[in-house]
């Protein structure tokens, strides 16, 4: 189906036609039986049809429209808000982009015009009333996930703010603990990223306190 311009910024209708004619198609590799494995769609593009593509490239990348692109299409697939067959092709010519970069082919490979990661927005309202205080240091300090990475920053990067702050959560966690434990097994650290930065701010305190840094 073609893509519905309507759902598009009229600033963007220009990478449609291109968008149509190669987005779907990139996000696909097939399955070659003489090579034996699974061949990307930019691998067999021929020069005649990647130069239309870098053109387009160049024009995005000149207007600055990169992280528009990203940024519709990441609203849109959060809310659900405009057809498959509109989201896919339009992400998919920046998946396009992204796999000619891989293939060292000029201008793509500056990496200028590219598929963007959006984290996932907190909500930290699933927190108890009694448990907000935990929201701040868990969205600093929870990123640290790894024993090695964790006394890294304790060691070398924490400054008398982190372990005041650290610190002063101490008591807080110890009288919580329970209600704490509980919350974030409600929840569960693979589905909710909240519960997981909380795990992992007790876990950087466990380490901390057992090699006595904090």
């Amino acid at each position: 189906m073609p893509i519905s311009p309507e759902y598009l910024p009229s600033e963007l209708h220009y990478i449609i036609p291109l968008a149509e004619l190669h987005g779907t198609d990139a996000r696909v590799a097939e399955y070659d039986r003489a090579l034996g494995r699974h061949v990307q769609y930019a691998e067999r593009l021929s020069a005649v049809e990647i130069e239309p593509l870098r053109q387009l490239y160049a024009e995005i990348h000149a207007k600055g429209h990169g992280p528009l692109i990203n940024r519709w299409h990441h609203k849109h697939s959060v809310k659900g808000t405009c057809p498959a067959e509109t989201t896919w092709p339009v992400y998919g010519l920046l998946c396009l982009f992204a796999e000619l970069s891989k293939r060292g082919l000029a201008p793509f490979n500056d990496g200028a015009v590219r598929p963007m990661e959006f984290p996932a927005e907190l909500d930290w309202n699933k927190l108890p009333p009694d448990l907000k205080y935990l929201a701040e240091p868990a969205a600093r300090y929870g990123e640290l996930q790894f024993a090695t990475r964790i006394m890294d920053f304790l060691e070398r990067e924490a400054t008398d703010a982190d372990r005041g702050t650290l610190r002063a959560l101490k008591p807080l966690v110890l009288r919580d603990e329970g209600a704490i434990d509980s919350w974030i097994d409600q929840l569960g650290i693979t589905k909710h990223r909240e519960a997981a930065l909380v795990y992992f701010l007790l876990h950087l305190m466990a380490l901390g306190n057992d090699a006595g840094l904090l």
